[in-house]
């Protein structure tokens, strides 16, 4: 094999570990899919499922949130997405994307699915789903680390959500029901980050309920963590203890169960590697 030859094909391998390794804009967290099957009239609704699945995945090309239907009567679907407030517009396009192929892969045939990632979520169903405040399923995610000041933590981090609870419902927000803020000071030495997000379809008191049920939540789960996610159909409440948020593309939270922070510390070293490797082969 010649020289040239030989760089071409060390390119493309280190090009696809790159590829592999670094792509890493968007975070899969959890799908459900309902545990009843439309066994009437199956391969029409599933039909259905997909022809909406791509519009939606097609409508992410320009729009943070989208909502369609597909067929009519007993084989009609409805779907939605909604991206996070502070990504940008490629990443929820690869948000959506992502989602549409995750619930094609996973959720066949199921009368109702969603997926969530940290970028965006994604939902279908046989009923209407629009302009409708619902809190079920709800997934969370928290850290396995606890603060150390934890009744500091636990009040600075409760005065936060109350606020932006209010401020995500009833502010003059842009995207509407999105909010952000932070506690650098007040969390026991620990600087807290904190965002909530709602469905533009539904109202402020509905935006305001589901974000207070997700608040519950975080309380019953995940209380004196050092980050925590909470997501619902309608609502999302995610707080940690670094930046995640406002500079339009999230940041991996790791240590969840404690498995993570290696692998991203690895995943990390190894990108910075790949891409200086391809800088000089290339120069």
């Amino acid at each position: 094999m010649s020289d040239h030859a030989l760089t071409i094909v060390t390119l493309s391998f280190i090009g696809l570990l790159k590829l592999v390794f670094c792509s890493n804009s968007i975070h899969y967290i959890h799908h459900y899919c309902s545990l009843e099957v439309n066994k009437t009239q199956n391969a029409a609704f599933q039909d259905n499922v997909d022809r909406l699945l791509s519009e939606l995945s097609s409508k992410s090309y320009g729009n943070s949130f989208y909502n369609s239907t597909s067929g009519d009567n007993d084989k009609k679907v409805y779907g939605l997405f909604l991206c996070r407030g502070d990504v940008s517009p490629g990443v929820c396009r690869d948000c959506i994307d992502s989602s549409t192929k995750n619930l094609k892969q996973n959720c066949t045939h199921n009368k109702e699915s969603i997926v969530w990632y940290e970028e965006c979520m994604l939902r279908y169903s046989n009923h209407s789903i629009f302009a409708t405040e619902e809190e079920m399923p709800w997934r969370y995610w928290c850290s396995v680390n606890k603060v150390s000041n934890t009744d500091q933590f636990n009040q600075s981090l409760s005065t936060l959500m109350n606020g932006l609870v209010d401020k995500a419902a009833f502010g003059n927000t842009t995207p509407p029901f999105f909010a952000t803020g932070d506690d650098k000071k007040g969390g026991g030495g620990i600087s807290i980050y904190c965002l909530m997000q709602c469905t533009p379809d539904i109202n402020g008191s509905e935006c305001q309920r589901c974000l207070k049920a997700a608040v519950g939540g975080y309380q019953e789960t995940c209380e004196g963590r050092t980050w925590s996610m909470i997501f619902s159909p309608s609502c999302q409440v995610r707080y940690g203890s670094d930046p995640f948020y406002g500079e339009g593309k999230p940041i991996k939270s790791g240590g969840g169960r404690g498995k993570n922070n290696s692998y991203v510390a690895v995943a990390a070293v190894l990108c910075m590697v790949l891409s200086g490797l391809l800088v000089n082969l290339r120069a």
